[in-house]
């Protein structure tokens, strides 16, 4: 089960730069693009190519905004747990299946591990970490190489709960999909993979590279007429 939480904000500075003539690249194959993602700039912030026509660009903000109400709308929060007998915040299985992720390759997990992996300010994931907690699914305890640190691991309960929750995640997305042919939920899956590495490379610049775009936009609008005086 996965979470798309959005990077932290970084200040960017947005550079004219002029253009220079180049020859036109080779078209790349549908493929290609799957695998790869949109191609960028050297820079990596903006896109190249063709822009995209308004149509096509307002038909897709819909699809996305359709599914983001589908996604958040109760009780899609919550993931129903057999281990626990109820319902469980999707907050507190991310976190729980964070500890897990991290314990497969790490000694001992940390706060700071568990943010750092979940992209969240570690006064969060604190807060998180103690509603789970309190639930049962994770310990803390104090790393015996270094006192000063705090460490979490998971319960017998809490390693069931993320198996539940996997399980569980499998059989949504096999019901979801139960019309598709595999080879559309092959072909989305690349395209899925591809969008989330976009986002989370360009998410913090769009706010920096938007204002300087329509800034500029702005400046060589002419002006407005002025106040007519009847």
């Amino acid at each position: 089960m996965q979470l798309c939480f959005p990077p932290h904000a970084r200040r960017v500075t947005v550079r004219r730069e002029t253009r220079v003539a180049r020859p036109p690249h080779p078209p790349r194959s549908s493929q290609h693009a799957a695998d790869t993602g949109p191609e960028t700039s050297p820079r990596g912030a903006v896109p190249r190519g063709e822009e995209l026509p308004d149509e096509l660009v307002d038909t897709l903000d819909r699809a996305f905004r359709g599914l983001r109400k589908s996604m958040i709308r109760p009780p899609a929060g919550s993931v129903p747990v057999p281990a626990l007998g109820r319902q469980l915040d999707m907050a507190k299985i991310f976190a729980c299946e964070a500890v897990a992720e991290l314990s497969e390759t790490q000694a001992s997990v940390s706060v700071k591990d568990v943010a750092t992996l979940l992209d969240l300010e570690h006064s969060t994931v604190s807060r998180l970490l103690g509603d789970v907690e309190d639930d049962g699914l994770v310990v803390r305890g104090v790393d015996p190489v270094d006192r000063r640190r705090t460490t979490i691991s998971l319960t017998f309960l809490g390693r069931a709960v993320v198996a539940d929750a996997t399980a569980m995640s499998r059989f949504f997305t096999r019901i979801l999909l139960a019309d598709w042919d595999r080879d559309d939920v092959e072909q989305l899956t690349r395209l899925m993979t591809a969008l989330s590495r976009t986002v989370h490379e360009r998410l913090a610049l769009l706010p920096e590279l938007a204002m300087a775009k329509f800034s500029s936009e702005h400046d060589t609008a002419p002006p407005p007429p002025p106040p007519s005086s009847h």
